[in-house]
């Protein structure tokens, strides 16, 4: 049982992340797919505050979360792993929009397994443990930066962090359900893309714009604006002058990229 909180409270930043590339390779027996793909956190963040206390979970959000949603769920997965006795009061500011594909409750629930990890001296390796447990993503979001994602998530190969380029974000006023695209899936799509992100990676280094524009893909786009063909008029008034748009995760955010600072939000080194 924790005892005394009185300096456990901290406000973390929970960024967002783009997929520069996500292929589909197959379907795994468990049902999950395995996948690989380049993934990006930028500087879109959410805002958590937690503070530990005595017992309980408390959550207090500006958005509308399910019951079960995944910063309940680290917290449940840390203190089950860890056979510790404490509560936690979590305030959450949300920016990164629900459903786009942005990764922000993977985001969220991998910034409560590092404060607690912190807090109560865990190895990264077990937090690295968790994170698989409560959600695909979530693995990733422990290391931010620049990494290769495969298997369903779990498998993260830091890289090099690339720098030096922003976006901007268009997210139509459609939600996109990751399971749902998922069941959209059909085996002629896997495995269809250019597949060598290390050479995306270094054109990203070289700042190769032609190479990055060849080698950059998503399973998931054509599949998205064939169910939602009206986003793709919004899309052609989008990313004047930019090097590439391109959708982010399963839908249903795109990113126009940029070199230097000309889009909003810039790419963001981790651990």
């Amino acid at each position: 049982m924790v005892e005394d909180s009185s300096k456990r409270s901290v406000e973390l930043v929970s960024p967002a992340k783009l997929n520069l590339y996500l292929d589909v390779l197959e379907k795994r027996a468990d049902g999950y797919h395995n996948i690989i793909g380049l993934f990006q956190t930028i500087s879109l963040y959410d805002t958590i505050s937690m503070e530990i206390c005595k017992e309980g979970f408390f959550l207090e959000s500006n958005v509308d979360l399910p019951e079960k949603n995944t910063i309940r769920k680290a917290y449940e997965i840390f203190r089950e792993e860890t056979k510790l006795e404490f509560g936690l009061k979590v305030k959450l500011e949300k920016r990164i929009p629900i459903g786009s594909g942005l990764g922000g409750g993977s985001s969220n629930a991998a910034t409560v397994l590092k404060y607690l990890g912190r807090i109560f001296n865990v190895p990264f390796e077990k937090l690295v443990e968790m994170a698989i447990s409560v959600g695909s993503d979530v693995p990733f979001f422990l290391y931010g930066g620049t990494a290769v994602v495969k298997g369903k998530g779990e498998i993260v190969e830091k890289l090099q962090d690339i720098t030096g380029y922003s976006v901007d974000l268009f997210v139509p006023l459609v939600s996109s359900s990751t399971k749902e695209m998922y069941s959209l899936l059909t085996p002629d799509m896997y495995g269809k893309g250019p597949g060598n992100i290390e050479e995306l990676h270094r054109a990203y280094l070289e700042r190769d714009y032609e190479k990055i524009k060849k080698l950059s893909y998503n399973v998931f786009e054509r599949i998205f604006l064939e169910k939602h063909p009206d986003v793709l008029q919004d899309l052609k008034k989008f990313g004047e002058g930019s090097i590439l748009k391109m959708m982010t995760g399963s839908g249903s955010a795109f990113f126009a990229l940029y070199p230097s600072n000309e889009g909003k939000y810039l790419f963001t080194g981790g651990v």
